[in-house]
């Protein structure tokens, strides 16, 4: 059995190294004399990652996974208003059908593909993209299965006449576990972690990045150090931060285990970054949202005990957050998500060996 997994890896974005390598301990654990291979952009830091997978190999699939982020969606652009198609694989909807399908037969017009799958994964906004819209359903209408992370995308799902399951994000889940639980608990220091993000996107009449620097100019007694979880995605950002502190995460010299330790001496973050507010929740950390796009929004309903500085982004509104009792219990709503994740992916290992094991 040949299996690709898709995704947004090899961006040096460390949400999406964290989602590459929950998908390999997964797959190894459930899937014998098979495979594996990972689809993203070439970089040579991934494979270090991996421990018994290639890398963008060129081989024929049984199986093409779509392997968790938020595989359709469309935003608006802030420079010209207009709705832009944009999914993680490509901003051309025909390379992106060129990717999925896994081979054009010679000789004649046939299009052969492999099965694909969804799994933990989300949909949207689509800001009424009639394009986006027809494109996603087009993709997941004839997939092996559908694992969804959130009431929303499950929802549109449902409007579509698509089978779909509720699960959450993989990170969620026990095969993410054990990268994190021999952290140790810190105690509370004070330090607050701003994980950012570039946005380029219309999502607020005020710019958030500018309230953040202003937000920060304006306390001077915070300990607050800028965080950068993708420094080929933010440029903007590591330019705006040249002047604070901060960390950047390299993946081609650091180890996931090392930064998770690093962001593990923050007591509180405010976060742009949805895997970032994931790996705070992990840490028992205190959490705010930063509403850029709906992601975040949906994570505290998920997890009410994470805050959200909605996308009004009022500086005040930040400052009144900071100063209430923020939680850094999380437990009950993690563990009901890791539940929900892990039932996700059983009936995934279910569907699978019915298709293909005859089971």
């Amino acid at each position: 059995m040949n299996i690709s997994i898709k995704g947004a890896y090899g961006d040096s974005n460390f949400g999406d190294d964290l989602l590459m390598i929950v998908f390999e301990d997964f797959i190894k654990a459930n899937f014998k004399n098979k495979s594996l291979n990972f689809i993203g952009a070439e970089n040579n830091y991934v494979s270090k990652f991996l421990s018994d997978s290639s890398y963008n190999n060129n081989q024929e699939d049984n199986l093409l996974v779509y392997g968790g982020g938020t595989q359709f969606f469309s935003f608006i652009e802030k420079s010209t208003f207009r709705t832009k198609l944009k999914n993680n694989i490509s901003n051309n909807p025909v390379k992106i059908l060129k990717k999925v399908l896994q081979k054009i037969s010679p000789g004649n017009d046939t299009v052969t593909s492999c099965e694909k799958a969804f799994l933990g994964f989300g949909l949207g906004p689509f800001n009424n993209n009639v394009q986006a819209i027809e494109f996603a359903k087009n993709q997941l209408k004839d997939s092996l299965f559908t694992g969804v992370r959130d009431q929303i995308s499950f929802n549109y799902c449902n409007d579509w006449n698509i089978k779909s399951f509720l699960g959450a994000d993989v990170v969620f889940s026990s095969y993410f576990n054990r990268h994190i639980q021999n952290v140790s608990k810190t105690e509370d220091t004070n330090k607050i972690g701003i994980i950012v993000r570039d946005w380029d996107w219309k999502n607020s009449s005020v710019d958030y990045q500018d309230q953040l620097i202003s937000f920060v100019n304006s306390n001077p007694h915070l300990d607050v150090t800028f965080i950068v979880f993708a420094k080929d995605k933010d440029p903007k950002w590591l330019k705006r931060i040249q002047d604070y502190k901060s960390i950047v995460w390299h993946p081609e010299t650091m180890e996931i285990s090392d930064f998770i330790e690093t962001l593990n001496s923050f007591s509180t973050f405010i976060t742009a970054r949805y895997h970032g507010a994931i790996i705070a929740g992990l840490l028992g950390k205190k959490v705010i949202c930063v509403e850029i796009e709906p992601k975040l929004r949906i994570l505290t309903e998920q997890i009410p005990s994470f805050a959200l500085w909605d996308n009004h982004f009022e500086i005040g509104k930040l400052e009144d957050l900071l100063k209430s009792d923020l939680e850094d219990d999380h437990q009950k709503y993690i563990s009901a998500l890791r539940s929900k994740a892990d039932d996700m992916l059983n009936q995934f290992v279910k569907k699978y060996n019915s298709k293909f094991n005859g089971e």
